[in-house]
């Protein structure tokens, strides 16, 4: 579901990903015309209006554009409830916001300085969709993910009561909203190069981002 507007949707995929194209794709539930996003070469669209508060993801099937989709996915999320979609379509929002997810208003700040918290919250929703415990901890420019999982990569079960532990931290350099620091520790060793080459991809689907 997505109950934003297109323009809300076009601000934030250009700011997030290189490359974004766009183009008419027929006629829509109210008659005009529905806008498809591509990205990456189209690798992943995004269209809007053939259903009322509907946005179709659709992707080609591969490591890198599954994990593309996901990213697109968590900013969608992000871009119906952000200060940026209440100016754009001059309707309240029912979402509550948290005291760790200030809007600009209260802040003060601008806009764009807000960019590395909706940055860390796309890398939690990105593990949340890959583990079913992950608790995230938010400072300026940090965060740090810890995922609990009964499972190794393999899909093999541990035995009853044990769990793997990883611990992520992604932090933004001061000064900008480029470069970022991705560290996992982890006691299982392949695990953890999994979820830090996951992180890195979707840091490389992100505009712009580097990740070390």
């Amino acid at each position: 579901p997505f109950a934003g507007q297109v323009p809300t949707l076009r601000l934030f995929l250009n700011e997030m990903f290189q490359g974004v194209t766009e183009e008419e794709a027929g006629l829509g539930f109210d008659g005009s015309p529905c806008v498809k996003f591509g990205l990456h070469d189209k690798q992943v669209t995004v269209t809007t209006g053939k259903t009322r508060s509907v946005a179709i993801v659709e992707w080609k099937a591969s490591s890198v554009g599954d994990i593309m989709a996901d990213s697109v996915i968590a900013l969608l999320m992000h871009a119906q409830s952000s200060a940026a979609s209440i100016r754009l379509t001059s309707k309240p929002c029912s979402h509550k916001r948290t005291p760790e997810t200030p809007s600009a208003e209260d802040t003060g700040e601008e806009p764009e300085r807000k960019r590395p918290r909706t940055l860390l919250r796309i890398f939690h929703d990105i593990l949340l969709e890959q583990f079913d415990s992950v608790d995230a901890v938010y400072e300026a420019r940090k965060a740090t993910f810890e995922i609990n999982t009964d499972t190794r990569l393999d899909q093999v079960a541990l035995d009853d009561g044990k769990r793997l532990t990883c611990n992520v931290e992604i932090e933004f350099d001061d000064g900008n909203d480029v470069d970022a620091k991705i560290k996992v520790e982890c006691g299982d060793e392949k695990l953890g190069k999994n979820v830090q080459e996951c992180l890195k991809n979707v840091a490389k689907s992100l505009n712009p981002i580097k990740s070390e």
